[in-house]
């Protein structure tokens, strides 16, 4: 197995960080497509075998694992999570995909890059064979260093193109300053749930707004539990120390009394005494269950409020203590839209409605 040194891989990316340009041949218009297509951990296994050929002229830049019987075997995951996810987090956040782990996905769990790997047929098969073209072309650590720097290039235009799709033009809405507005807004956001990313989006520039940015509010992408080892509910708020002071549980599809039950010993387990468990305005549950499931478990000792959405606004908007206006609030969604990666779609729809207000 060859080794890979996390310092001097480190270096490397610097430095094609530093002398990124694009390079305009067949190879590197490949390079492009592939960190411009729709799968995510074909993304990351080319920027992971580029950055190792580029550090160490003996990888065999086709290698997945360090159980690969070529020669010039590595373990590729390693290079990623240690190297690869925090320059991406540091620099260019969500521009190759935005995960943590992405070396988990069943495309980066073979030994090797091989047609022969089980793949859906199609679109990933046909990013699956330029990867295995791009990689297979590159012999030498400086030429792997040159499609490195291309490869950083695009990277840092999507990241640029990311940053463009969260802002938000100046807005002359009537009215803006009032909290009214503000609500109606909200109303009209929720009618939509975006497989349920509005709403916490909604109550995470509410909290920041609520805590004047002294606190720091934390939302974990929707659907994807246990990204972190200090996440407790969909929306964590921490102190300036980095120690955890609430923690939210929102739902904006259809639960029980048993999920209810969940949130709340998980907060508990936290040592979070009164939380909240938000509802979407189209959602179904058994209001006497889940209730009295509240009310039991608030007489051990552990209070939890189960409230809407738009009681939820109302409240906050109440306990806001300085004036804001709906503008100020859809950037802060969209800055946490960026947080969580949110969808297109989701990102459009917070944009629309804002828009429809300035008609």
């Amino acid at each position: 197995m060859r080794r890979i040194e996390t310092e001097a891989a480190q270096k490397v990316l610097l430095r094609a960080k530093k002398n990124r340009k694009k390079v305009k041949d067949t190879t590197g218009e490949l390079i492009e497509k592939v960190l411009r297509g729709s799968h995510k951990t074909y993304r990351y296994i080319l920027i992971t075998a580029l950055l190792a050929k580029s550090t160490n002229a003996d990888i065999d830049a086709l290698s997945l694992q360090a159980g690969d019987d070529s020669e010039g075997a590595y373990d590729a995951r390693s290079l990623c999570h240690k190297v690869i996810v925090p320059f991406e987090r540091e620099y260019y956040p969500n521009s190759i995909g935005g995960s943590n782990e992405p070396f988990l996905n069943k495309p980066a769990r073979f030994t090797r890059l091989s047609e022969d790997n089980a793949v859906r047929r199609g679109n990933d098969m046909e990013i699956l064979k330029i990867v295995i073209r791009i990689l297979s072309s590159i012999k030498s650590s400086k030429s792997a260093f040159l499609y490195l720097s291309s490869a950083i290039y695009n990277i840092a235009q999507i990241s640029k193109e990311e940053a463009d799709k969260y802002t938000l033009p100046d807005l002359d809405i009537p009215q803006a300053e009032l909290p009214q507005t503000t609500l109606d807004y909200i109303i009209d956001l929720t009618r939509q749930s975006f497989e349920g990313e509005i709403c916490p989006l909604v109550v995470s520039a509410l909290e920041h707004l609520y805590y004047e940015g002294a606190n720091k509010v934390v939302p974990h992408k929707v659907n994807e539990s246990g990204s972190s080892s200090k996440e407790v509910g969909d929306i964590d708020v921490f102190t300036s120390s980095d120690k955890l002071l609430s923690s939210i549980e929102v739902k904006d599809k259809d639960f029980t009394k048993e999920d209810v039950e969940h949130a709340i010993h998980k907060f508990a387990s936290s040592k979070i005494e009164k939380s909240l468990f938000i509802f979407g305005r189209k959602v179904n549950f058994d209001r006497d269950n889940v209730f009295e499931t509240a009310a039991e478990l608030g007489k051990q000792g552990f209070y939890c409020t189960v409230i809407s959405i738009e009681d939820y606004a109302k409240m906050r908007i109440f306990s806001i203590k300085r004036n804001f206006s709906i503008n100020e609030f859809v950037k802060l969604m969209l800055h946490f839209a960026h947080k969580i990666n949110a969808k297109d779609e989701t990102i459009q729809w917070i944009k629309d409605c804002a828009i429809e207000f300035a008609l």
